[in-house]
């Protein structure tokens, strides 16, 4: 996974955690190894001001 991809699927984990939706987030998640899925996470978080917010 390059870094333009984590920050792609981190924007997008960010929107499905503002809207609270686990389909959303369970399939942007789903596939990715234990360390994709971290780089993922914290692209989220870096998003949404470095701190992850649901709902």
């Amino acid at each position: 996974m390059t870094a333009a991809e984590a920050r792609t699927r981190g924007a997008w984990l960010a929107a499905a955690l503002d809207e609270a939706d686990p389909d959303a987030i369970r399939s942007l998640l789903r596939g990715l190894t234990p360390r994709q899925a971290l780089r993922v996470v914290r692209a989220a978080a870096a998003a949404q001001g470095g701190r992850l917010r649901i709902g």
